[in-house]
């Protein structure tokens, strides 16, 4: 089995949350049984809406994907009905072949198979920084700033994606796909995305100790990063 990763645009004229809410329900409505249908397993749509829009302040990067849609297939060469399936509902999307690690697993909660998750995920896109070889920024996201991200905010899911190659034409180099859980809290204040409610101490050492980390390895300055909801389909 292989995991695909798509990141999807839609092209809107209006960028207003019925606007986001419309591509939303369009991604709901059509991709899991098309996906189903084109061998895929445990689908899951990320998509920026309507109930991740009190966290407009942490939105990062110029590239800005709407969307991210994730699933299992035999082989990934065996892909051409399932991105045919993303193409009919979106107008670009970037793809890329990925190895899946769970630092911090939130299972679905039970009856909600295809219900919006709780809180919200923050779907980051991220290369390493100027001067860090490949195997240098992997090993350090492995093996230090996972801790670091886990220990320092109120993470309670963390997914991460390594990109082994891109599938699609054009696809930005993103070297890897990070998909955090926050608690609703997290999108509009920063204190309760570190961890530090009412611990100014706290929050200030959380945050200079995350920012320090991600220095160490991934180019901030290229970061794309995004609240979006969450929807399971497994």
């Amino acid at each position: 089995m292989e995991k695909l990763a798509y990141l999807l645009w839609d092209d809107r004229t209006e960028s207003t949350d019925a606007a986001a809410d419309a591509f939303r329900d369009r991604l709901i409505a059509a991709l899991p049984g098309s996906l189903d249908a084109a061998g895929a397993i445990q689908v899951k749509i990320v998509v920026t809406d309507s109930d991740v829009a009190a966290g407009a302040g942490l939105h990062m990067g110029a590239l800005a994907p709407h969307a991210l849609v994730t699933f299992w297939l035999e082989c990934c060469q065996d892909r051409a009905e399932a991105e045919a399936a993303l193409a009919s509902v979106c107008d670009r999307m970037a793809g890329y072949l990925v190895v899946e690690s769970h630092p911090l697993r939130a299972p679905t909660p039970e009856g909600g198979i295809g219900c919006r998750m709780p809180g919200f995920s923050l779907v980051g896109c991220i290369e390493p920084a100027d001067g860090v070889a490949q195997q240098e920024f992997v090993t350090t996201w492995e093996r230090v700033h996972r801790d670091v991200a886990i220990e320092t905010q109120s993470t309670f899911s963390y997914v991460r994606n390594e990109v082994v190659r891109p599938l699609t034409e054009g696809a930005p180099d993103w070297r890897g796909i990070v998909e955090e859980g926050f608690p609703l809290e997290a999108l509009s204040d920063s204190r309760a995305f570190y961890d530090a409610v009412g611990d100014e101490e706290k929050y200030q050492a959380n945050l200079e100790r995350m920012i320090d980390s991600c220095r160490a390895f991934l180019s901030l300055e290229k970061v794309d990063s995004h609240p979006m909801s969450e929807y399971r389909f497994f």
